[in-house]
């Protein structure tokens, strides 16, 4: 089923237990768990799993992602090896927590590099991560990130690209706006990335002096309410994870984002029971061929 949670990044230099604590405290029931060492006190590896699993399961917290790095936009020799490495690390740690879904990256822009020069590197990097990551039982999630390649279409087609079953998508309400699109532009890019994600984070904003501010979920311009139905429509069944960036008190905004995020779920649930709807595939994302 869909659980409403947080990315736990922005809780660094907590440690684990009380961002666990504060999630639950907040009404929130998933985590996806950053994979940096000593982000939150510890290194998650094979020993030290079975605490951190262990302090899940006492918060009632599920663990449904783990936030993995790389960078697959290289050129120089062995640098593509070296970020398939650092993203495998994260699909370790996820495989040890027994979690399937890990956030990946394409890669960030370089001076003087274009995107058509850096993209079969990045289609090369994920088509060497694929394999090992099935192998751990992990799907990799490219979130739409940075500026070289935050665009729907443009995500959407990688995907097809790379051609991998578990290569799927990230989707992050708000990284489209920040990159600079306007609300048409981004309604369009959800459509777009829409049918390849399983795993969603949530910003939202509102767009002032040519620039996208972030604010509480459904405090802002996104359409969010009916990406949640679309949602539940299509049964996904992944997380939805809170990323608040805005100004303020971090948790506070963080709990008013689970607030109507449980909220608009629990809404569209109800409306798909009272109207007799049928959802999609569980597990798959809408538009995903088996």
């Amino acid at each position: 089923m869909i659980t409403v949670g947080a990315v736990s990044l922005g809780w660094s230099g907590v440690p684990l237990e009380r961002v666990l604590a504060d999630l639950r405290e907040m009404g929130g029931e998933s985590i996806e768990i950053n994979s940096q060492a000593g982000l939150h006190g510890l290194v998650i590896d094979g020993a030290t799993a079975p605490r951190v699993r262990s302090m899940a399961e006492t918060a009632g917290i599920a663990i449904r992602a783990v936030s993995g790095y790389n960078d697959f936009a290289q050129t120089e020799p062995g640098s593509l090896e070296r970020e398939v490495r650092r993203l495998l690390a994260a699909c370790r740690i996820a495989s040890d927590l027994g979690v399937t879904l890990v956030r990946a990256f394409a890669g960030e822009a370089k001076p003087g590099r274009e995107l058509t020069e850096l993209r079969a590197r990045i289609v090369e990097g994920f088509r060497r991560a694929a394999g090992p990551a099935r192998a751990a039982g992990v799907t990799l999630a490219i979130e739409n990130h940075g500026r070289l390649l935050n665009d729907g279409r443009a995500l959407a087609e990688l995907v097809r690209e790379v051609d991998e079953p578990n290569v799927r998508l990230t989707l992050d309400t708000g990284n489209f706006a920040w990159g600079g699109h306007d609300l048409a532009s981004t309604r369009e890019d959800l459509d777009a990335a829409l049918p390849y994600a399983v795993n969603v984070q949530i910003k939202d904003g509102i767009w002032r002096d040519g620039t996208f501010q972030f604010v509480p979920a459904g405090d802002g311009e996104l359409p969010l309410a009916e990406l949640v139905a679309r949602l539940v429509a299509c049964g996904y069944d992944g997380p939805i994870s809170s990323e608040y960036e805005g100004g303020g008190d971090f948790r506070e905004g963080t709990r008013r984002s689970i607030t109507r995020l449980r909220a608009e779920r629990d809404a569209a649930v109800r409306s798909g029971s009272a109207h007799g709807d049928t959802p999609g595939t569980p597990g798959r994302a809408p538009g995903v061929a088996s």
